[in-house]
């Protein structure tokens, strides 16, 4: 009975810290960290936008890594291969395309591409963005 009584004793004293950091805790501020480039890559890093460092525009890898679309006019083949749906073949086609007859404004300009149909532009499109076009 007495070591049980210890061990009880053991427990409650080693959860207690941790319950009071819970409970002590601020609450968070209605703002999230909005994600930017810092520093210059190969050496750059994502930080928040209230970060005191100098800030970069992030890169169309580390948007994707963050779960952010990326622009496909912008995009180069590395990044392209990333978004599903998209193959190594498909993302060189799609900057050959892009070199040659412009950007896309559209997802539906994305079908002008040789091996992109409906099914795989359906799976692609969530991870893709586009400019909005001024008239």
């Amino acid at each position: 009975m007495p070591h049980r009584a210890a061990l009880l004793l053991a427990l409650v004293t080693c959860l207690t810290p941790a319950a009071l950091r819970v409970a002590v805790r601020p609450a968070a501020s209605g703002e999230g960290c909005v994600p930017m480039g810092r520093g210059l890559p190969p050496r750059g890093w994502i930080g928040c936008a209230a970060d005191g460092s100098d800030a970069r525009a992030l890169t169309a890898e580390e948007r994707l890594a963050l779960g952010l679309p990326i622009d496909p006019s912008t995009a180069g083949a590395e990044a392209l291969t990333l978004v599903p749906g998209l193959s190594r073949r498909l993302a060189d086609e799609l900057v050959r395309d892009r070199a040659a007859r412009g950007p896309f404004a559209s997802p539906d300009d994305l079908l002008r591409v040789r091996g992109v149909g409906p099914r795989r532009l359906a799976r692609a499109r969530p991870w893709l963005q586009f400019p909005a076009v001024e008239p």
